[in-house]
């Protein structure tokens, strides 16, 4: 990809419905010129602490702190190395921290991070946060969940797409993080061709055990970057928002409405034979005419999702069971302003403007997931007052 490429990304974190402290963190740190771009790239990346008290959220921010900091310092060799490093250094000085104060003993975080370079996409992770590209109405996940339930699919040679049978204790057993040891072993995927019109996603296990992963792909892959994050982190919340919730969407490429105009649309990636993915001809003049494509692997889950009149409907439905919910229940909510929705997206989807539909029908999920938010958090208030 070059500099030039046009980048829209929207990055938001939440406490969540029933947690009173968020341990999450991230980062989004964009390059201001082409030299620094070419040097380091633009990096984002979520953290999700874990320990008691406030332990998780101090590891989860030094992670977010360090390793932007330590990466471009060391990027200019290479950025594989640079990003194994940074990781490194983070997970000893967590280490060092948790075994000097019994305070902080425990402390721990998940790390998943996305350098967008001449080079391409480069992820490097620990734990089980996620990183997604959304690409031609199908997602991609890009990262290895360091979890038992996966650790033990892949030790038994069992497929790592269907969710089904997972046991939700185990889902929670991370086998894998940064700070329990002095050393940690950093995946490091890519690095992976980009092409206009990709959405990437990283998130915390407060999203993705929450949100299906063609749910994601359809609101990363059909809204735009903030619409889409807002919505998402707010779909979390009213199915429960047991955990914190972080998000953050990164589109390349600019963002064409396509209920607006057919014309202009971002160019779409053709599909890959085979799940296949090549180099070859993505970086123009940064890379010699003759040199052979290099092949990628596979991402580890694929799932289609596309964008069709019975997805939309789907959410609609959900909607308004929400919303008899938030009646029943007095939710703080605008419910005069939901009305305005529910007729923009049912005169949307009238005439097939399937787009303006889920944008409206995102809106709604917002409403009422922040509406039901300062419920219960004024609930939780009241009952610890009194």
């Amino acid at each position: 990809m070059k500099w030039e490429e046009v980048i829209l990304d929207a990055a938001e974190t939440d406490t969540g419905v029933r947690r009173a402290n968020n341990q999450d963190s991230f980062a989004v740190v964009r390059a201001t010129n082409p030299e620094a771009w070419r040097k380091h790239g633009h990096v984002f990346l979520v953290a999700d602490g874990m320990g008691a008290h406030a332990v998780g959220e101090l590891a989860s921010k030094m992670a977010c702190d360090h390793i932007p900091h330590t990466y471009k310092r060391l990027a200019k060799d290479s950025p594989e190395e640079a990003l194994i490093r940074a990781y490194r250094d983070v997970a000893q000085q967590i280490y060092t921290k948790s075994k000097a104060n019994r305070d902080f003993e425990g402390m721990g975080t998940t790390c998943s991070a996305l350098v967008l370079g001449p080079e391409g996409a480069l992820i490097a992770h620990v734990g089980d946060s996620r990183i997604y590209r959304t690409r031609s109405d199908v997602i991609d996940q890009l990262t290895f969940d360091h979890s038992l339930v996966w650790e033990l699919r892949r030790k038994s040679g069992l497929p790592l797409d269907d969710d089904a049978n997972d046991v939700n204790a185990r889902k929670n057993v991370i086998t894998r993080s940064l700070g329990p040891d002095p050393e940690v072993t950093v995946d490091i995927e890519g690095p992976l061709a980009v092409k206009t019109g990709d959405v990437f996603l990283l998130c915390t296990d407060g999203l993705s055990g929450q949100v299906r992963d063609p749910e994601l792909g359809l609101f990363c892959g059909h809204l735009p970057p903030e619409e889409a994050t807002r919505a998402l982190l707010q779909l979390a919340n009213l199915r429960g928002g047991p955990d914190n919730i972080t998000v953050i969407v990164v589109r390349v490429g600019p963002w064409v409405d396509p209920d607006a105009s057919h014309d202009n649309q971002p160019v779409a990636a053709a599909p890959a034979a085979g799940r296949k993915f090549s180099l070859g001809g993505l970086l123009g003049s940064l890379r010699k005419p003759a040199e052979p494509p290099v092949e990628e692997e596979e991402p580890y889950r694929s799932f289609e999702c596309p964008l069709t009149a019975e997805a939309v409907e789907k959410y609609a439905e959900f909607v308004a069971r929400v919303e008899q919910l938030a009646h029943e229940h007095t939710w703080p909510a605008d419910f005069t302003q939901l009305d305005k929705l529910r007729a923009r997206w049912l005169d949307a989807l009238s005439h097939q403007r399937l787009h303006t539909a889920l944008r409206a029908i995102g809106e709604a999920i917002v409403l009422l997931g922040l509406a039901k938010r300062v419920f219960f958090k004024n609930r939780a208030a009241a009952a610890s007052s009194g």
